[in-house]
């Protein structure tokens, strides 16, 4: 039973019923009389669209009228089957239009019976699938191309691959062909099943003359209708002798700089007119043919640079890892060294990328020429970095600092313009009891680490690198439903008034602690969050709960205090960041004077005018602005003034260091410096009494630190806040 058998129609109630419903769908849809031996009754509109044939054409006629030279006769057997015995059927089918041109037909059968249960239609529901089983061909073509090449198969029997998938696909009987041209536009390779009788055939008359001619444009399809009756009849007569061909389909072949590199033809059997998806078919078959071309030629080119990157002149990669192998094979021991100029990206993009390789090839000589690297293999490594192996029985790289100083020191030189270079080194031992491919994993992890780091650093690999790295990978996996659960929470830790000691203000530091990996640091999930885009979440989840515990004590009556919350780069500079905190605030209907957002100081580096714009959006809204890690950034005092904070933090690293002279007199201009543009000092990290007079002393005026407070859930803030007494 289906869905139209619990209908009591009769046979006419049935057939008026059904025509209704074919004449709405969009699918092609025949209506075959099961009792009038199985002949079609009606047929919509969209059959006929899809067919060319009309109501009359087929009216009288069986499903057979869509047969064809092609056609799978078991497939249509069994749709007959289907229609005579009212099953439920669906397939696909190679249907012939009525002027003979092919399409791919889905055809599903639905059986229908009438008041008394018995069969009385059957309705074919029709749709074209030619354009998608193509580009299915086509996809599964370019997949076994890419796979042939990668596996070495020979041109020769690629591109006849991909001619008999094409003379396969069209539904025609056909045959299809690949020429090649040199740079004089004269035929260099044939593939196909028309190899001997095409290079017979006069190729200044048949590809020069009909591809190249000033009468074709050579970037469209030549298309011949009838062969024997064209200008062409005579250069083609020994092939039409040979073989009944009557139409041609020509497509050029381009190359990716526009350059014809050859020919790509289908010769029909039959008079043949390609509607607009047979030139869509094409378009995408020459691409195929252009890549495979391509690519083989660059794996020549590879082949032919066996022992040596093009770009530079050093070794290559390949030619490396086969001296390793030698060496490790021979007992060999030492490390290996991954280096990489920190400065690369930013060459490559103000002066090209081979700027970046010159760089490499310069860096290179300097190594060399280092007393650490004497006797060592040095080659390129990845587009960015150049690989070291030293055959020293010293497992372990140490670089003098003089040494790195040396290949520092003097500036590099790309288009006579001098440039500075910092270096990131990851370095890894080898030897005959450890595979040379996990000496090069290890290698990458140490520089990924080094990467991590500011200035000329070097990393050797530990054990500690690979279980930093699975915890950022299991700290990404949670994330997600760590915010999906509400785990991410604000401590609070006060700001207090260091003359007074009266707490003024709090700053809200966002933790996690997972329900299933437990406590996870800010250290490990902020990176984590910045790299994934997910940090701005977690920003807003921290503001969230700051306003909820303010919306608390407004609710109780009790005393509100400001608190700073941290605010990302990405998340500080999206273009809804000042419009949805001040509709996030305003939901917890909380004067924003109440919220100050904490921007770390290498934010503004970016773009001082566009962070500008957005402090003072902020400010126009009632919401301070603190730069937080004061100092640790390199063009402070040049945007500063510039800038309208409220409050300027300044770093630990400063605080830690107070007794050193030098430093205390950078503490003392930066309070200095506060004050003179009406902006509030809180010193960050005070953990000594020490510390706290000499910034009382200093002038500093606020503190903030363990030395106080450490930072405290919601809950002991409230309890610290009733029984709070001066420090």
């Amino acid at each position: 039973m289906n869905e139209f058998d619990n209908r009591s129609l009769s046979d006419a109630e049935l057939y008026f019923w059904l025509c209704q419903m074919a004449r709405q769908l969009d699918s092609g849809i025949v209506i075959v009389n099961t009792k009038k031996g199985y002949t079609i009754e009606f047929v919509n509109h969209v059959f006929s669209h899809m067919t060319d044939y009309n109501e009359h054409d087929m009216i009288g006629m069986t499903i057979d009228k869509l047969r064809g030279q092609l056609t799978d006769i078991l497939n249509e057997e069994a749709i007959q089957e289907s229609i005579e015995n009212g099953l439920t059927f669906k397939t696909s089918s190679l249907h012939y239009r009525k002027d003979g041109s092919t399409f791919w037909n889905e055809v599903n059968i639905i059986p229908m019976h009438n008041q008394f249960g018995e069969l009385q239609y059957s309705v074919l529901m029709m749709r074209d699938l030619t354009d998608s089983i193509n580009v299915e061909a086509l996809i599964e073509l370019e997949r076994e191309v890419y796979f042939s090449l990668e596996n070495g198969d020979s041109f020769e029997r690629i591109m006849n691959k991909i001619c008999s998938t094409v003379s396969a696909t069209f539904g025609k009987k056909c045959f299809s062909s690949i020429v090649l041209v040199d740079d004089y536009n004269r035929m260099k390779y044939v593939y196909g099943e028309l190899t001997e009788e095409i290079h017979f055939l006069d190729e200044e008359l048949l590809l020069v003359g009909l591809t190249f001619n000033e009468n074709t444009s050579i970037k469209k399809p030549v298309i011949i209708k009838n062969l024997s009756e064209s200008q062409y009849n005579k250069i083609f007569k020994p092939l039409i002798e040979k073989h009944p061909f009557v139409s041609l389909w020509s497509q050029p072949i381009l190359n990716t700089e526009g350059k014809i590199i050859g020919l790509f033809s289908i010769y029909f059997e039959q008079q043949a007119e390609p509607l607009a998806a047979d030139f869509k078919f094409l378009n995408r078959v020459v691409p195929i043919v252009t890549l495979a071309v391509k690519y083989y030629e660059q794996k020549n080119a590879i082949r032919q640079l066996i022992y040596q990157d093009a770009s530079t002149g050093l070794t290559n990669f390949e030619h490396f890892k086969n001296k390793m192998m030698s060496l490790i094979e021979h007992g060999y021991e030492g490390a290996l060294c991954i280096i990489a100029p920190g400065e690369y990206q930013n060459i490559v993009d103000l002066q090209g990328r081979q700027a970046g390789d010159e760089i490499l090839r310069q860096l290179a000589g300097r190594l060399q020429k280092l007393t650490t690297f004497n006797d060592s293999i040095i080659a390129r490594y990845t587009s960015s970095s150049i690989i070291v192996a030293s055959r020293s029985t010293n497992q372990q790289v140490r670089i003098p600092q003089q040494e790195i100083d040396d290949i520092l020191f003097e500036p590099y030189y790309i288009n006579d313009k001098e440039t500075y270079l910092t270096l990131k080194i990851g370095t890894a031992s080898f030897n005959d009891n450890e595979p040379f491919i996990d000496a090069i994993r290890k290698s990458d992890i140490a520089l990924s680490n080094a990467l991590k780091a500011s200035g000329t650093v070097v990393k050797r690999f530990e054990q500690s690198q690979i279980e930093s790295v699975e915890q950022e990978m299991n700290v990404l996996a949670h994330i997600t439903k760590g915010l999906k659960n509400n785990e991410f929470l604000p401590m609070l830790q006060p700001k207090v008034n260091i003359a007074t000691g009266e707490i003024e203000s709090f700053e809200a530091l966002a933790r996690w602690v997972s329900s299933e990996i437990g406590f996870v640091s800010p250290a490990v999930f902020i990176p984590v969050a910045e790299n994934t885009g997910n940090i701005y979440k977690i920003d807003r989840a921290i503001l969230r709960k700051v306003l909820q515990w303010l919306e608390e004590r407004v609710a109780l009556g009790l005393k509100l205090y400001q608190v700073s919350v941290n605010i990302s780069p990405s998340h500080f500079y999206n273009a809804g960041f000042v419009e949805n905190s001040i509709a996030l605030i305003e939901s917890y209907n909380i004067d924003p004077k109440y919220i100050k957002f904490e921007i770390t100081e290498s934010i503004e580096l970016d773009n001082v005018m566009r962070a500008k714009k957005i402090i003072n959006e902020l400010k126009a809204n009632g919401i301070d602005t603190a730069i937080d890690d004061f100092g640790v950034g390199y063009s402070s005092l040049s945007y500063l003034q510039k800038l309208p904070f409220e409050e300027i933090k300044i770093d630990k690293s400063f605080v830690d260091n107070l007794a050193d002279p030098r430093m205390n007199a950078v503490v003392k201009t930066i309070i200095q410096l506060s004050k003179n543009l009406n902006m509030i000092s809180v010193a960050e990290g005070i953990e000594t009494k020490e510390q706290h007079e000499e910034l009382k002393r200093l002038g500093c005026q606020t503190g903030q630190g363990y030395y106080y407070f450490k930072p405290l859930p919601l809950e002991e803030i409230n309890k610290l806040l009733e029984e709070s007494v001066p420090v």
